[in-house]
């Protein structure tokens, strides 16, 4: 089993990992349009970023640059954006990255032609959800896949891909959304354009916060959500899927290493949430109201070796029996939901207020 996690770009996290099953690192350029908001990332200048590299491979610890904004409005076309690509794919061969992680396909083939000592990961945001989507970029070259997480239930799909597909599959493991989530590709694109929205004063990440108001007033989607619980992994690697993402860029040191230490011991003995991002509450709201007791959750997944949850409930009682049986409150959770609904409708009243700036 091997771990894929989130750098802080500090020594000591490094020296932390090192005794852990962690195969590579990932990181950016906190300038650079991803999925997530340049504002909440560890911001690094180009020379630490080598010198994190070159520090990673001494430890033995790959390191994956991530560019993998689901918009990059065209500008892979241009001139310049093509002296861009060219300098920055460059500039990582020579640093010694491992490879990149990317949702667009054209650049997978740039890479895979002018860049070859560059692995390539197609990104979670690309939906690659059934086995001809796969074996689509496989043959332009990618090397690895990240799963969607709302796959993480299909072990249909899983098996079929792990029998069809020679690319390496990695699984994120610890991710609290939505179920088949409505709002997925509107917030990757959001996010991808987040500069922008920053440097004009005015960001509210609609769709976090709609996620999360939702999950505070229909609890029963925090069961429904596709995370796997760290003593849940061999049910995957018995498929075949070895190697798992975790998520955690925002969350800082401490938060990740509690994180890799519980999905490489494979157990945890505190509430899921403490893994889970989106089952962590959203600021500036404070802890999420709902909690599931991860010690009581040790059977929960069989229930989905034979249900295919894409056909919707329809009368099933799994995940809310599960809910009654691991979940607990703190807190009135329809007084949180109703706080975030306050928010929201201040937007979409249209009564909020942002400053205007002149684009030339």
């Amino acid at each position: 089993m091997k771990l894929v996690v989130p750098t802080t770009f500090e020594e000591p996290f490094i020296e932390a990992l090192a005794e852990q099953p962690v195969g590579s690192v990932y990181g950016s350029l906190s300038e650079e349009p991803g999925a997530r908001a340049k504002k909440w990332l560890p911001t690094v200048s180009e020379e630490q970023l080598e010198d994190h590299i070159a520090y990673c491979r001494t430890r033995g610890i790959g390191f994956i640059y991530v560019m993998n904004a689901s918009c990059n409005g065209n500008r892979e076309f241009t001139g310049e954006g093509q002296r861009w690509l060219a300098e920055r794919l460059g500039w990582l061969v020579d640093v010694g990255a491992e490879g990149i992680v990317t949702t667009n396909p054209y650049i997978i083939e740039m890479v895979k032609n002018r860049y070859p000592e560059l692995k390539v990961t197609v990104s979670s945001l690309v939906n690659l959800d059934s086995v001809d989507k796969a074996l689509f970029y496989e043959n332009l070259g990618a090397d690895t896949i990240y799963l969607p997480e709302y796959v993480n239930r299909d072990f249909k799909l899983l098996r079929a891909l792990k029998k069809r597909v020679g690319c390496e599959l990695v699984a994120i493991a610890n991710l609290g959304c939505l179920i088949h989530c409505p709002l997925r590709d509107y917030h990757s694109n959001f996010i991808s354009h987040a500069s922008d929205s920053l440097a004009r004063g005015c960001y509210l990440d609609y769709s976090l916060a709609k996620c999360t108001q939702i999950k505070s007033l229909s609890p029963i989607e925090v069961m429904k959500a596709p995370w796997i619980r760290p003593e849940d992994l061999t049910r995957y690697e018995r498929i075949g899927i070895t190697h798992f993402k975790l998520g955690g860029r925002e969350k800082g040191g401490a938060w990740v290493l509690r994180a890799v230490a519980a999905y490489a011991g494979r157990t945890y003995s505190g509430a899921l949430n403490d893994l889970v991002i989106g089952l962590d509450g959203l600021d500036p709201f404070g802890e999420f109201p709902v909690h599931l007791n991860n010690g009581r959750l040790d059977g929960f997944l069989d229930f989905f070796t034979k249900k295919d949850c894409r056909l919707g409930c329809q009368g099933c009682t799994h995940c809310q029996e599960w809910l009654d049986r691991a979940g607990s409150v703190d807190g009135d959770v329809q007084v949180y939901g109703k706080k975030i609904d306050r928010l929201l409708r201040r937007f979409t009243s249209g009564s909020f207020k942002a400053p205007l700036v002149r684009v030339s």
